[in-house]
């Protein structure tokens, strides 16, 4: 069993991993650090560099919790977390959320509320 973080490199990202490691030190649970393009550019503001990769796992490892890195490029992020959830049977998804207007929902859709939905297991909305 894990705690799987969606990881965007923002201040939702790092809100999100903050909760995901306490969580995993906590249950004593390996985290997996899941980081998607949808795109296939090197240039998606999603995309984490691998040296911030390596230094979030580095970080989990000096606060005593095991921790990998996923990256899933050219699929949705909704979607990999999704199917990452029923695969490794997670324990919890932890996933950093904004506000969007109702609007903005409308035309672009929520990826966080189709992973609260579609989840096999218990998701965490963590705000910034």
């Amino acid at each position: 069993m894990s705690i799987i973080l969606g990881y965007v490199p923002n201040e939702r990202g790092e809100a999100a991993y903050a909760r995901a490691l306490a969580l995993a030190a906590q249950l004593e649970q390996e985290l997996v650090i899941m980081n998607s393009s949808g795109r296939h550019s090197h240039t998606d503001p999603r995309l984490a560099a691998d040296s911030d990769l390596d230094t979030l796992v580095a970080r989990a490892r000096d606060a005593g919790v095991e921790a990998r890195v996923e990256r899933h490029s050219g699929e949705d992020g909704a979607d990999a977390l999704i199917e990452a959830s029923r695969a490794q049977e997670a324990e919890m998804l932890v996933i950093g959320i904004r506000k969007r207007s109702q609007v903005g929902k409308l035309l672009l859709g929520s990826d966080a509320q189709r992973i609260l939905l579609d989840a096999v297991c218990p998701v965490l909305a963590v705000k910034a």
